[in-house]
């Protein structure tokens, strides 16, 4: 791309920006120089001289790491510093409480909240040390907690890992969004999802429609998943949590064992497959993902 066609891209964004045509019809600087201060142009009128303009325009690739540069320092934000994204997401719009609670609980003055819209926000917050992942899960379980009792909001929350810099917060916002999806896809009674921990879930969420059906065809078809009712699908699911153990199965679920064995026989007779056994338990457990998948499609 030559000069004049750089040049005629800036004028356009700036156009966009501000509703304004310019035009440059005679100018001491160079072609560099000229570049440079429609960029500076552009990123001041996107970014609204706000910290939260900058940051909602970068995460959402809309400004370039190398546009953005330049407005790093006017907001006091750090190019090389330990972050992390938290992504929330509510089943119904939220208040302005709920985002001056948020606001309060951040520790730090260079922490951020982004409204993205009425039902999803973004938390930037900052840390001096790596935060082990027990720490981070008991942040995020403490924020959904507060909100829940302080701003009547129900919330759930996904995040991906920490980034050390600026540059690479825009791929660890796009890992936290696809944690939800994910979350929501194939465990949407859950309330914090990280994208590290999914791989399973990462790994079927790309696995071709087609596929998906070849699979539940050989193995358990939607017809026979569409009769089993949600109680025994928890009861399932709480099995695998427990790693196959009926006496913690029965415990956590307040059942009794021989009621627990019983309907696992039921599932076991209307599928064909028998959860307490490890193959069986797999197929079982990779079917009903599958599943899940197909009615959140």
């Amino acid at each position: 791309m030559d000069f004049e066609d750089k040049k005629n891209k800036l004028l356009d964004q700036l156009n966009k920006a501000t509703g304004i045509n310019f035009d440059i019809t005679d100018s001491s600087l160079s072609e560099d120089e000229i570049l440079n201060k429609l960029k500076e142009l552009v990123v001041h009128f996107n970014v609204i001289d706000s910290k939260t303009g900058l940051y909602r325009l970068f995460l959402s690739k809309e400004l370039a790491y190398s546009d953005a540069l330049s407005s790093l320092s006017r907001f006091h934000i750090d190019e090389e510093h330990l972050r992390q994204i938290f992504y929330l997401e509510s089943p119904n719009e939220y208040n302005k409480e709920t985002v001056s609670l948020l606001k309060s609980l951040l520790p730090d003055s260079k922490d951020v909240v982004l409204e993205l819209d009425s039902r999803h926000l973004a938390l930037i917050i900052n840390f001096d040390t790596a935060p082990s992942s027990e720490e981070i899960f008991q942040t995020a379980s403490s924020y959904l907690d507060m909100l829940e009792t302080e701003a009547f909001t129900a919330f759930k929350l996904s995040y991906s890992k920490a980034v050390l810099s600026f540059k690479e917060l825009p791929n660890a916002y796009n890992d936290a969004i696809t944690a939800m999806e994910i979350g929501n896809t194939f465990n949407s009674h859950g309330r914090i999802y990280c994208y590290e921990d999914l791989g399973l879930g990462r790994l079927l969420y790309n696995v071709p429609p087609s596929e998906i059906k070849a699979y539940l065809n050989k193995h358990i078809n939607v017809d026979v998943l569409s009769q089993i009712d949600e109680e025994t699908l928890s009861l399932i699911n709480a099995f695998f949590e427990n790693d196959l153990s009926l006496a913690e199965t029965a415990r956590q679920t307040f059942i009794h064992r021989n009621t627990l064995i019983y309907r696992l026989d039921k599932f076991a007779d209307l599928t064909g497959y028998d959860v307490r056994k490890f193959r069986d338990a797999i197929t079982v457990k990779i079917s009903l993902m599958l599943f899940n998948y197909i009615k959140a499609q």
